[in-house]
């Protein structure tokens, strides 16, 4: 009997040697966690998968050569992922974070339009902000970068209409319906509530990437004293970034 749950997802050969599995259904919880289980059985096929990269609806597969048979190798998959979902349910490992994030004027550039958009003042989008465990969904746009959900309705606001040219390292925005960490300097057009003085990628690191897809993260509101300080212990050690954001 299958389970009405969990759906088969539609495939689409995107090159020589990609494969996108995608699942239906309205972005959330639900299709995420299709997400992360296929996740978790196509990663044990090491003898043919290079690198397995999920979206928020997606699953792209990229294999070590191109195969004599796509055809087959997919419904080997499709046939396994029909009795996965029934005795499976083995979830991807993620890992729990609290990242410090810095909400005071000095690193929240867009606080007040966010408050003129909201109507909500400013310790309220705080505790709303913070209160929430997101669910990583997808890594992407910059190294590193993490896209968030769900962001609460109250606290959903536009994107600038004109990008900044340079967004600072750490940089804590939201932008819509989402909200997330710039991980690089770069342009931007989220609205800057804040600043998280931990690194969450480094290409040099042993693990460049300290958040994963499907991992749960929650923010955590810092003082500017203690923004200082931990930047501070963090010049010195670079990588300790890690200690600070593991629950």
């Amino acid at each position: 009997m299958t389970n009405r749950k969990f759906d088969f997802p539609t495939v689409h050969i995107t090159g020589e040697r990609s494969i996108r599995f995608a699942f239906n259904g309205t972005l959330g919880e639900s299709v995420f966690n299709q997400v992360q289980l296929f996740c978790g059985m196509v990663e044990k096929e090491t003898y043919f998968i290079e690198e397995v990269v999920p979206s928020y609806h997606t699953v792209t597969i990229f294999l070590k050569k191109p195969l004599r048979d796509t055809d087959t190798f997919i419904q080997s998959l499709l046939a396994r992922w029909e009795k996965y979902v029934l005795v499976g349910r083995e979830y991807r490992k993620s890992k729990k974070l609290h990242i410090p994030v810095c909400y005071e004027e000095e690193f929240a550039l867009d606080m007040e339009r966010v408050i003129q958009h909201t109507g909500m003042s400013e310790k309220e989008i705080i505790a709303l902000h913070t209160n929430t465990v997101y669910t990583v969904y997808m890594i992407g746009f910059l190294p590193g970068f993490p896209y968030l959900g769900q962001l609460h309705e109250k606290l959903q606001t536009p994107r600038l209409s004109t990008p900044r040219p340079r967004v600072p390292r750490g940089t804590v925005g939201i932008g819509g319906s989402q909200t997330g960490i710039y991980p690089l300097e770069c342009p931007g057009g989220w609205n800057i509530i804040g600043k998280t003085p931990v690194e969450t990628y480094h290409p040099d690191w042993k693990e460049p990437f300290l958040i994963s897809a499907g991992d749960q993260l929650q923010f955590v509101a810092i003082s500017t004293s203690e923004y200082y300080d931990i930047q501070a212990k963090l010049e010195i050690h670079p990588e300790s970034s890690k200690k600070f954001i593991l629950s």
